[in-house]
């Protein structure tokens, strides 16, 4: 009989985590709670448009090291992908940047803007264009990487010591603050942390190659819920099976061994070995209670600072934004509050590039707020004042956007504002957090995943709550590589197969 596996949640972790256990011999279930797959990689419809708040690249979908494992999951197969030319273009202080991947054009830009800012722009673009630290990565987990493994590693490293060796423990935000000019700061800043999307104590080193692997990873036409659907389709070829509407409220425990879970109706499933794929901090602490803790995850708990919730306004207009770029960043006249937080620069996302979002000749966009989590909680207990909120929000939102784009607010067709609760009513993710915690300079240089809880067997997690800022690619990774170590502990070759053309 082959071992079973039971699968908490079907999102890109959870399927990738099914897809490889089922290729390598296990018999696997996916228990899902809501009615469809894909957890944070999520889109929704409205009227026509869609509304895609995950998925905006996929690392190494051209090429690089994670190439093979989106072969193996099915998602690069019969798959158009859109590569942009440009990060994002900054706007304010009368002055504009087109963050672009031409280094010769991105160079005059700044230099322009700032020439005496020379030296710290040579040395900000050589370690931009540079070497890209995310060629380094291995599908192969650390733990099975052995001394040979390990001495290649190190060897593919020295080329890089140069880089860690120069900027260290240093941040984006510390080196931004080294340039003269205020625009240029903000510009530089907004390559990786903007006002709806911040990125604090972003590690300098994260840069090095940043527009090498920008320019390898593409925009999967047709969004984040195609993705997801591709890989459960995949999944399901394979022999898997998901069971959707099945919250999983307690992990059945004997003898310190997991044994199955407990669902929100009472009925309780058994398997050889349960993995959570879903939120962790409700795994270790609400339905385990910290009872299977140790100090590396309590720290990461405590002490590693968590990614700030989002508010999305998400507008469909009747307009042409196509010739727009993909993201911009520009100052505001008249600042929007937020959660007690002034914002004076806006942050726009435009999907206008790929049709699949609009209705011809029109454009779904949306504008990003990192708020705080127990302003909206509180909130959200008195839902006409909630309502009213995301109602102001939006209303000032457009009303910035308008004198962008003179006559924005007439064009509008539709209106949705998903905030922090959205994110928690859909994904149950602890303090509404879109990706886990940010990458730091200290963070960053934890090896391993946390896959296993202490004391306990037979449960394994996997997911953006075993790393740092995981993202689509680390989930995904999460999946393989636990079934790589699994294979291994139960003497089986690991095997991967990609789908049939």
């Amino acid at each position: 009989m082959p071992e079973t596996m039971i699968i908490v949640g079907a999102g890109i972790a959870g399927l990738s985590t099914g897809c490889y256990a089922q290729m390598n011999g296990y018999k696997t279930a996916i228990f899902e709670s809501n009615k469809v797959p894909g957890g944070l990689c999520a889109a929704w419809t409205r009227k026509g448009y869609k509304f895609d708040i995950s998925m905006h690249l996929l690392a190494n979908s051209r090429s690089g090291p994670f190439k093979k494992m989106w072969d193996e999951l099915g998602v690069t197969r019969n798959q158009e992908f859109f590569y942009h030319d440009r990060i994002i273009v900054v706007e304010g202080l009368e002055k504009k940047l087109d963050f672009c991947l031409d280094r010769r054009r991105l160079e005059e830009q700044m230099l322009t803007i700032s020439p005496e800012d020379a030296g710290l722009i040579k040395e900000f673009l050589n370690l931009f264009f540079g070497r890209s630290l995310m060629n380094l990565a291995s599908l192969d987990p650390p733990e099975l990487t052995g001394m040979i493994g390990g001495l290649k590693m190190a060897l593919t490293m020295i080329p890089m010591l140069g880089i860690f060796k120069k900027f260290g423990d240093l941040t984006l935000q510390e080196y931004a603050a080294r340039v003269k000019d205020p625009f240029l700061a903000i510009a530089l800043r907004s390559s990786v942390d903007t006002p709806g999307w911040p990125m604090p104590g972003f590690p300098m080193v994260a840069l090095a190659g940043f527009a090498t692997a920008g320019g390898e990873a593409g925009y999967p036409l047709g969004g984040s819920f195609k993705v997801a659907s591709k890989v459960a389709d995949f999944y399901k070829t394979l022999g898997g099976e998901i069971h959707f509407n099945s919250r999983v409220v307690d992990v059945l425990i004997e003898n310190d061994q997991a044994a199955g879970i407990r669902l929100e109706d009472g009925s309780e499933h058994r398997a050889d070995m349960v993995v959570w794929a879903a939120d962790g901090h409700y795994l270790i602490f609400d339905i385990l209670g910290g009872r299977y803790l140790d100090k590396t995850i309590r720290d990461m708990y405590d002490r590693w600072p968590v990614v700030k919730p989002m508010v999305h306004v998400c507008f469909g207009v009747n307009l042409d934004l196509s010739g727009e770029p993909k993201q911009i960043v520009y100052e505001l006249e008249n600042p929007i509050t937020i959660a007690g937080q002034d914002f004076k620069w806006l942050c726009i996302i435009n999907h206008a590039f790929d049709k699949s979002t609009a209705p011809p000749g029109k454009s779904a966009l949306e504008v990003w707020y990192a708020t705080d989590y127990k302003y909206w909680e509180e909130l959200a207990r008195d839902l006409h004042r909630y309502e009213a909120e995301k109602k102001r929000i939006a209303e000032e939102t457009a009303g910035a956007l308008e004198k962008r784009w003179p006559g924005f607010k007439s064009k509008i067709e539709v209106v949705d504002v998903p905030t922090p609760m959205t994110y928690v009513r859909y994904t149950g993710n602890w303090q509404g957090s879109v990706d886990g915690w940010y990458i730091t300079p200290e963070n960053m240089k934890v090896q391993k995943m946390k896959r296993s809880l202490p004391g306990l067997s037979n449960l394994y997690m996997v997911g953006q709550w075993t790393a740092p800022f995981t993202g689509t690619v680390g989930a995904a990774l999460s999946g393989r590589q636990l079934v790589q170590i699994l294979c291994k502990k139960d003497r089986r070759p690991f095997i991967t197969r990609t789908p049939e053309a």
